[in-house]
Order: structure tokens, then sequence, then C-alpha cells
């Protein structure tokens, strides 16, 4: 993944291994930023995962707001 795939993504989260990709470090250099409190994590059950939208934030990347708003039609409109 790099930085143009990650700012056009949809998803809400990436992995550990994708935010490293998109750094250019290994894998050890984010687990210990995201230990030291450098990066935002959320941990589920063993999985660590990375929210995309504080990521891009960190490295001064600005996203159209239509990419990334989420409409959930299951309860129509609110």
């Amino acid at each position: 993944m790099d930085l143009e795939e990650l700012r056009i993504s949809r998803a809400a989260v990436v992995t550990v291994a994708q935010a490293a990709s998109v750094f250019g470090v290994d894998v050890r250099t984010v687990t210990r930023a995201i230990e030291n409190g450098e990066l935002p994590a959320l941990r589920l059950g063993r999985r660590v995962l990375i929210p995309r939208l504080p990521l891009l934030a960190a490295l001064g990347v600005t996203v159209d707001n239509a990419l990334t708003e989420v409409h959930d039609t299951r309860f129509g409109d609110r």
C-alpha cells in the first residue's frame, strides 16, 4: 500500500503491515510507535489496527470529505 492508496481507501482502519508499507519502514518500527503512543491503534483480540484518518493526519494529508462520508442506509436519513 502506498500513500495514494491509503488516501483514496474507504477502509476505516489499516493493518500494521500496511502502515509500515506507507511509511517505508519495518513492521517493528510501526509496532514500537504504537507502543510509545506515537501512533493511535485499536486492539481487537490479537489484531492491531490503525485508524486510517488519524494516520493520514499524522502524515499531513487532507482527505476530501466526500470520500470519507459513510452512509448507513439501514436507518434512513437522520
